[in-house]
């Protein structure tokens, strides 16, 4: 009796993964043709005028753009019996998730991604907050912030906008991505995703933090450049510090290419310390079994390099 009980299970498992996979293959091997969940297009206007946006949508691509009629209004592509609420008060617009579903609508291994779009009437707001959890986020260049700070999950974040103060992002495994922007001090913070920064003009210091991501900065000009980092590897492309450069690896490399600073600090365990400089320095550097090969110069900001079993070789970018 009971072999007969496994092989029935057998059977009825058997079949379930033929029609899983049969509506798998069906559906372009696309599984979130698999959801249950109904999704609606939906459209929400704001009346009130708002100098300030905060929006918080767990899992929702968020993009912004500029209005077409002078009027705010948010277009969705949202979950049935969850929509979004949008509430205006002492000039903040505040754009949070509703959700009314039942426990029961919780249980799908197969959602998509919802989407939103933020039509904007100004070119110019005070502060722009984001929270988009596994959503990705596009901030593009026709904006501009006196403060914005960005925070998702898995989701990637492109920002081309200008912040007067402060820019801040945080990531997990998406990535970032800012290109051609101006700003007054730019954080970046991200575990195990990729940033990826050109033609930034930074006043104050430019963070950056990475864990086993790897970070690429190209065309940057800042007061001071500071990184943490772990396994990360972090290639500087004509990037120049009014300042100092703070940079600190384990097993990640370091590679500069005609790059500059008044004063470069650069310490890691077993990772490189590659590349050019545009001009002299004078060079402090130690390493335990690390190859070192600088140049003999003896003027110039003070350029010091530690590592353990790292390599050291750094040139003139016109020697």
């Amino acid at each position: 009796m009971k072999k007969r009980w496994l092989i029935a299970g057998a059977v009825l498992v058997s079949a379930g993964l033929v029609l899983f996979c049969a509506a798998y293959f069906a559906g372009g091997s696309d599984l979130s043709t698999l959801d249950p969940v109904k999704y609606v297009s939906k459209t929400y206007t704001v009346d009130d005028a708002f100098e300030r946006l905060e929006i918080t949508a767990g899992d929702t691509d968020i993009t912004f753009a500029p209005s077409t009629d002078g009027k705010c209004s948010v277009v969705c592509t949202e979950r049935e019996k969850m929509g979004y609420s949008i509430r205006t008060e002492n000039g903040k617009c505040r754009i949070t998730t509703a959700d009314e579903r039942n426990w029961y609508d919780h249980l799908t291994f197969f959602s998509k991604t919802c989407s939103m779009t933020v039509y904007l009437p100004e070119a110019h707001y005070a502060g722009v907050s984001v929270d988009s959890g596994t959503g990705d986020v596009s901030v593009p260049e026709t904006f501009s912030f006196d403060a914005a700070e960005i925070t998702a999950d898995t989701g990637d974040v492109t920002c081309r906008a200008d912040v007067k103060g402060a820019l801040r992002i945080v990531t997990d495994t998406g990535d970032i991505r800012l290109d051609g922007i101006k700003a007054g001090s730019i954080g970046l913070t991200v575990s195990t995703g990729r940033i990826d920064a050109g033609a930034i003009r930074c006043d104050g210091e430019f963070s950056v933090e990475i864990s086993t991501g790897d970070a690429y900065l190209t065309d940057v000009r800042c007061s001071g450049l500071r990184s943490r980092g772990s396994t990360g590897r972090l290639t500087l492309t004509d990037t120049v510090a009014a300042g100092a450069f703070d940079l600190e690896r384990s097993t990640g490399d370091v590679r500069f290419d005609n790059c500059d600073a008044g004063t470069i600090t650069v310490k890691t365990s077993t990772g490189d310390v590659t590349g050019t400089l545009q001009t002299e320095k004078v060079f402090l550097v130690d390493t335990s079994t690390g190859d070192v090969h600088v140049p003999d110069t003896a003027s110039g900001g003070k350029c010091e390099v530690r590592t353990s079993t790292g390599d050291i070789e750094l040139k003139m970018a016109d020697r």
